[in-house]
């Protein structure tokens, strides 16, 4: 008896890891990635005043603040569906042990970029994930976030009309 409940164990395990193996690959063919490796505010066309608004909700949504808000975050236009986006993911002093960093995510409407995560401080996640599926126009956001060294976490968050919320 105690073996098969080891059997089961294990077998659960493995389709557990089957799965995030799955998702990973699911979204390795629609938009996501790390940005630790990429973009700046100039490189994705950002002006002054529109890097203005976007620092200020990053500010009042961060964990802490680091010397330069410019070298700590990395930036990248992304395809949200409807409409262009923006995806900014902290780089060192915004991230955690476990290799997870804050995210925030930015629509462009009315000639503004607005948050898309709504709350008073960022997520945390290792990847991130647009598509393949869409809500109201928006593409889902999936963050993946690791807590330990062998387990992620999804969360998957559907566009509502105004914000990301999660299912």
């Amino acid at each position: 008896m105690a073996h098969s409940s080891l059997k089961a164990a294990s077998t659960m395990k493995i389709c557990l890891q089957l799965i995030t193996v799955v998702a990973l690959a699911i979204a390795a063919s629609s938009q996501t990635g790390n940005l630790r490796t990429q973009g700046s505010f100039e490189a994705a066309g950002v002006s002054a005043g529109e890097q203005k608004q976007i620092l200020e909700v990053v500010e009042q949504s961060a964990f802490d603040t680091p010397e330069s808000w410019i070298k700590e975050l990395h930036i990248k236009r992304v395809d949200l569906g409807e409409t262009p986006g923006l995806l900014i993911q902290g780089t060192n002093l915004l991230c955690g042990g476990t290799g997870n960093c804050q995210v925030w995510i930015f629509r462009r409407a009315n000639g503004r970029w607005l948050s898309m995560l709504e709350g008073d401080q960022a997520p945390l996640a290792d990847s991130v994930q647009l598509g393949p599926m869409r809500t109201r126009g928006i593409k889902d956001l999936t963050l993946s976030s690791n807590s330990s060294a062998d387990h992620s976490d999804l969360k998957t968050y559907k566009f509502d009309g105004r914000v990301y919320r999660t299912k």
